[in-house]
């Protein structure tokens, strides 16, 4: 006959005294990694924002549970130990900092009255979802599975909800859901996996302050924070972030500081700040609604470098006093910039110096009082757009691109040149820079349109004339626009050349010249006369044989001036055309 060998349990440390019942059910149950569920099955007496009104039965002890997490009661041999507990009200703290935890703590739906602190710790999986935290310190931990702090409530201390800066997590960390009153700090923080804020709401302890703390993160897949609300400044200086970055829906409230402050930021994959679209089959049921990107204070992405595009359609930006409302000073975008689908603001849409190598889409661009800054910024891929969409203000100096998506004429396009801001009285318009009449030029002859680029250079220099020079020295300009258009019009010098030559040899027909040439017995031809004096090169003689005097005399000298003025004029816009890229 076989018999059974039955461990004895092992004894309970001394300085935790007399286990009260539910701690014995616990300390049991723990070796075989059983669950022990103090739940009613009612979801109003189960949350655990009452549990000031749960029975002492429900009550375990913070150090009870950190025995068991430590070694005191080892698993049972072909069992797996966890510390499994459901709607429990844990007392005073909860703590195993530093310390080495080989099984699974599982703590749901609980009411924890005191802080868990587990700084330096190595852990396995560690699954918090539903409960209601005071403060969680996981500073310098590491976390071999996942960390989940699903439809937690997280009240904060000393304003710090949750303190796990320099962090290692081999699986996700999961906060969808949660509400924290105090900074959710992880900086320098590591996450192999996931990263989920999903309809989480962070709240900063007051105004000004902090809600996330990231700076310095590093997730090897994406940033989930689709319809996150947050009080406070979102953090993400210098994170890197192995696949995407979603804020979709989200709402930011900076509360007087930066809604989103994430200069040096690295995105491998899609980085969204847009329009959430409510998925029909929840919308049915008031689960889900239409809900824009928006932010009060500024989104700052100052030198960003985000791999698979950027999309903000749909964002509304509220800046505060003095401040852009989106700052994107140098950015790198591997792919396109989207302000589309009624991106709103009436602040500086910041982009100097930014680099985008697909297109920049402002179609559906609803802006007319911002300010749109593109000063040497780029657009390698083109711009899709519509001449409507843009800003009454913009700063172009310096700005290069690639094809307009949409072909419009020059004189569509050219007012906007006109839309820069003064830079001594910003609120001005009218402001003269020659880069961006070139760049536009640039692109219709890229495009073979030389009649149009003309066009461009032709309104360059009438701007140049009615912005940067005196009146005085405007005249020789208006006179040298309406002969020739500065030489980008030379049909209208040859048009002029014609109706000079009618009109003087219709003058020189009624005025009789003296003879000067005795010897030449020809007559005098009015028409080769006035050739003669308008058409600089070629000499056809009646100069020499008949001269004017008096008013006459002027005549001829005028007509001579013009008619080198046309000429050069007309050499000028030949030796273009022929010589043209």
């Amino acid at each position: 006959m076989s018999r059974t060998t039955v461990l004895p349990s092992p004894a309970v440390p001394s300085r935790l005294g007399r286990l009260t019942e539910t701690e014995r059910r616990v300390w049991k149950a723990f070796p075989l990694g059983q669950l022990v569920d103090l739940r009613t099955g009612d979801p109003e007496l189960d949350d655990p924002a009452g549990a000031d009104a749960w029975p002492a039965g429900r009550s375990v002890r913070g150090e009870v549970l950190a025995a068991l997490l430590l070694g005191a009661c080892p698993a049972v041999p072909g069992a797996v130990a966890a510390l499994r507990l459901a709607g429990a009200r844990i007392t005073g703290e909860l703590r195993f900092d530093h310390g080495t935890v080989s099984s699974l703590l599982f703590l749901r739906d609980c009411c924890f009255e005191g802080a868990i602190v587990l700084d330096g710790a190595v852990a396995e999986s560690i699954d918090l979802s539903g409960s209601r935290l005071v403060t969680l310190s996981a500073y310098g931990a590491r976390v071999h599975g996942t960390f989940d702090l699903r439809d937690t409530v997280v009240g904060g201390a000393d304003g710090v909800a949750v303190h796990a800066d320099g962090i290692r997590i081999d699986g996700g960390l999961l906060v969808n859901r949660c509400v924290t009153n105090g900074s959710f700090d992880l900086i320098h923080a590591e996450i192999a996996g996931q990263v989920a804020f999903v309809d989480a709401q962070l709240r900063s302890a007051g105004p000004g302050g902090v809600c996330l703390n990231a700076g310095g993160m590093r997730v090897g897949r994406s940033l989930l924070a689709q319809r996150l609300r947050t009080r406070g400044e979102l953090r993400l200086p210098g994170a890197q972030i192995g696949s995407s970055l979603l804020l979709t829906g989200a709402q930011l409230d900076g509360d007087g500081a930066d809604a989103l402050y994430a200069p040096w930021l690295s995105v491998a994959s899609e980085t969204a700040l847009r329009l959430h679209v409510a998925d029909p089959a929840r919308s049915e049921h008031g689960e889900d609604v239409d809900r824009p990107f928006s932010a009060r204070g500024t989104v700052q992405l100052i030198s960003a470098r985000l791999r698979g595009g950027l999309d903000c359609s749909g964002a509304q930006l509220t800046a505060t006093a003095g401040r852009p409302a989106l700052e994107a000073d140098r950015m790198v975008v591997e792919g396109s910039l989207l302000l589309t689908a009624g991106f709103h603001t009436e602040g500086e849409i910041r982009l100097t110096a930014a680099t985008v190598s697909g297109h920049l889409d402002i179609r559906g661009l609803d802006s007319p009082k911002a300010v749109l800054m593109l000063q040497a910024a780029s657009a390698a891929g083109g711009i899709h757009d519509r001449i409507d969409c843009w800003p009454e203000q913009l700063r172009l100096d310096g700005f290069t691109y690639g094809p307009f998506i949409e072909y419009r004429d020059a004189k569509e396009r050219i007012p906007l040149l006109r839309r820069q801001a003064r830079t001594a009285d910003p609120g001005r318009l009218g402001a003269f820079r020659a880069q961006p009449y070139e760049q536009l030029a640039s692109y219709y002859r890229s495009i073979g349109n030389d009649g149009e680029a003309r066009t461009v250079m032709l309104a360059r220099q009438r701007a140049l004339r009615a912005v940067l020079l005196p009146r005085w020295r405007r005249v020789p300009g208006a006179a040298l626009d309406l002969l020739v258009g500065y030489g980008y019009r030379p049909l209208r010098a040859i048009g002029w050349a014609v109706a000079l030559l009618v009109a003087s040899s219709a003058y020189f027909s009624q005025v009789r010249p003296v003879d000067v040439s005795r010897e030449d017995t020809s007559v005098f031809n009015p028409v080769l006369y006035a050739a003669d004096h308008l058409v600089p090169v070629i000499h056809f003689g009646e100069s020499d044989v008949w001269q004017y005097h008096g008013v006459a005399a002027v005549v001829t000298v005028v007509l001579t001036v013009l008619g080198w003025t046309l000429g050069i004029a007309i050499a000028a816009a030949a030796t273009r055309t022929l010589t043209r890229n």
